[in-house]
């Protein structure tokens, strides 16, 4: 991507053409978008792909993901691509209850915060075995040789996965998420058929591990059906990957601060305040959508039934209505209720997971480098598969 395509996408292109599959959107421009959205009001709607609404503002975007009765998940969990298969529809963030009770009840069995004691050894075993092997490179990527291998290793280990299947499994997860809008469903495919594959083996042949007791389990009297556990699967396999990777990677850039590094050295007890504004400033998700089952009004502007909305989480965390100097990176801000994971019924089931692997990596590279820097300017992902931004690369060095 060049810089003058960056240059070139204006604060006012998000007013009326706001388009989360287009490439140029990089995590420069972005924030200067969505603050002329939110200036525009708490509702915009852009011409793009067939048209939708933007909910920009942190509490109409709050309160729209608390309302799932009139914005629902089961039709446009990716804005643009509503209608783009006819499989059904059991993934847990595109179901609205009773079925997405029955699903999330099942699902966030093994990662509840009362049972996250039984990965911590183990996480913090992973971090520190790919910690030594940075120490012996001295120049190191923040993302490929530290974050991203953790979020496989770590829902490998909750699925019962082995290695060959880990690999498969990150190889494909990879290429669907990196995907842009005309291939997106091709790759999906690619993934489902994989996602499948594996159900049937479990159920053919159940072991001891969690994805064997997801099939062989009920929930309210009755089993999960082969279309069920694969949506469950999928959930399990995609939600936490590029989430936990860019979390952790944006964490380490801004803790790579001077002034962060001494903060968090005279004071370790700070690491949940670095883990929580990294995720309030740079939240790997920036939208969801939903679709209207109803007449609404948000913030003074009517939404027609059956219409097309983005929550955009991102946005609300930088509203600074709802937060002082919203685009400083601040861990004196204390606590604050952002919406990186969600909210309401579709709030992230592994928010749990999510920050122990993000403290267990801040503790454990503040004990073994506290003086690592930055080697160069980090390679950011853009706005992939039309929600969510990260990184590619972030150059780091041991000193």
């Amino acid at each position: 991507m060049s810089t003058v395509e960056s240059i070139d996408l204006q604060p006012e292109w998000g007013l009326s053409e706001f388009n989360p599959w287009d490439r140029r959107i990089t995590e420069k421009n972005i924030w200067p978008i969505y603050r002329a959205m939110r200036e525009k009001g708490p509702v915009v709607h852009s011409d793009a792909l067939g048209g939708f609404w933007c909910v920009t503002r942190y509490q109409e975007v709050r309160a729209a993901a608390l309302d799932h009765r009139t914005f629902s998940s089961r039709n446009a969990l990716e804005i643009g691509k509503q209608n783009w298969s006819d499989r059904p529809k059991t993934r847990l963030i595109e179901t609205d209850p009773p079925e997405h009770t029955r699903i999330r009840k099942a699902m966030q069995a093994p990662i509840l915060q009362k049972r996250m004691s039984n990965f911590s050894e183990g996480m913090r075993e992973s971090v520190t075995d790919l910690l030594r092997v940075i120490a012996e490179k001295k120049e190191f990527d923040i993302v490929a040789d530290l974050a991203e291998p953790i979020p496989q290793e770590v829902v490998g280990r909750i699925l019962g996965f082995d290695e060959a299947t880990r690999r498969i499994n990150r190889e494909l997860v990879l290429r669907f998420v990196h995907s842009d809008l005309e291939n997106s469903e091709a790759t999906h495919a690619d993934f489902w058929a994989f996602l499948i594959e594996t159900v049937q083996d479990r159920l053919r042949h159940p072991g001891e591990d969690f994805l064997s007791e997801l099939c062989t389990s009920e929930v309210d009297g009755k089993r999960f059906t082969e279309a069920e556990l694969v949506g469950m699967l999928h959930g399990f396999a995609l939600a936490g990957h590029h989430t936990a990777i860019d979390g952790i990677s944006s964490m380490l850039k801004y803790a790579s601060s001077d002034k962060v590094k001494k903060a968090y050295l005279a004071d370790p007890s700070i690491g949940a305040q670095v883990v929580e504004e990294t995720l309030r400033c740079d939240p790997p998700i920036h939208l969801e959508g939903r679709s209207t089952n109803v007449d609404t009004v948000v913030g003074g502007v009517e939404i027609p039934a059956g219409e097309s909305v983005a929550l955009l989480y991102a946005s609300a965390n930088h509203d600074d209505r709802q937060f002082e100097n919203p685009e400083v990176f601040d861990i004196s801000r204390g606590p604050v209720q952002h919406l990186a994971f969600g909210y309401g019924i579709h709030m992230c089931i592994g928010l749990h997971l999510a920050r122990l692997e993000m403290n267990t990596v801040l503790e454990e590279m503040m004990r073994w480098f506290p003086s690592y820097r930055l080697a160069g300017e980090p390679e950011n992902s853009g706005m992939v598969f039309g929600h969510h931004m990260g990184w590619e690369s972030m150059p780091a060095v041991i000193e």
